[in-house]
């Protein structure tokens, strides 16, 4: 039980939360978003489900860093963390120590919105997530061509696409963005963070879920559409 009151600003109990773990690149390299829920808290701790993912006996232990975020009436919230300790309560749990200040994300950079269209994903050089490609003997290895994706939904801060199953794009792989919108172009470098199989299509196909890097050069093009699109949106619903 907890014996001091956890910050207000923390989740409550049961309250959903995702848990940010970068792996080791002997581990695959990603940056795994991994969704849990508070199972207790107190004024020096956050205790979590602990969520399973591929490695997870090898490398969850004290002293691993991650960070928490969670949805909240300011916006979305985040705060770095530490493991203190791996225990069984009712459930396995992490015991998380604070190690960093809470930090408030815009909500706008999450509001997603529809969006048709394409879009093509452009391999960044000195990617370090690329995978080494072998090639014959006094030949440079083959480039990995751009991949067409569609959009799925948009965002300041990213979007959602859909691309066909096997094309190099993956989580951890860096990417440049390159489409239009209303009318100009953008190419914006972006880090694939998730994927997931396509509705339909038979499982041809995977959806991305794509950050954008900092700078982001077309933000105020991206919030005005995001913000046109919910206006006509509201618009709409009006009776």
């Amino acid at each position: 039980m907890a014996t001091a009151p956890a910050p207000a600003q923390w989740p409550a109990l049961n309250g959903r939360v995702s848990v940010h773990v970068q792996l080791p690149d002997s581990l695959g390299g990603q940056l795994l978003e991994l969704p849990t829920r508070v199972e207790d808290s107190g004024e020096d701790r956050l205790v979590v489900a602990a969520p399973s993912f591929t490695g997870d006996l090898h490398l969850v232990g004290p002293g691993l860093a991650v960070t928490v975020s969670w949805a909240s009436e300011r916006g979305r919230l985040r705060q770095d963390f530490v493991v203190g300790e791996v225990v069984r309560r009712r459930v396995a749990c992490w015991d998380l120590v604070p190690v960093g200040e809470l930090t408030v994300q815009q909500r706008r950079r999450y509001v997603r919105v529809p969006l048709s269209g394409g879009l093509r994903l452009l391999p960044v050089p000195g990617d370090p997530a690329a995978p080494a490609v072998a090639a014959p003997a006094g030949e440079p290895p083959a480039p990995e061509e751009p991949a067409a994706a569609a959009f799925i939904d948009l965002s300041e801060g990213g979007a959602c696409v859909r691309l066909r199953r096997g094309a190099w794009p993956a989580p951890g792989r860096l990417v440049r963005a390159v489409f239009d919108l209303d009318g100009g172009p953008v190419d914006q470098l972006a880090e694939v963070v998730r994927a997931a199989p396509g509705a339909g299509g038979a499982g041809e196909h995977d959806d991305l879920v794509l950050v954008f890097v900092e700078p982001v050069a077309a933000a105020d093009r991206l919030r005005r559409h995001v913000m046109q699109v919910q206006i006509r949106n509201r618009r709409r619903e009006e009776p």
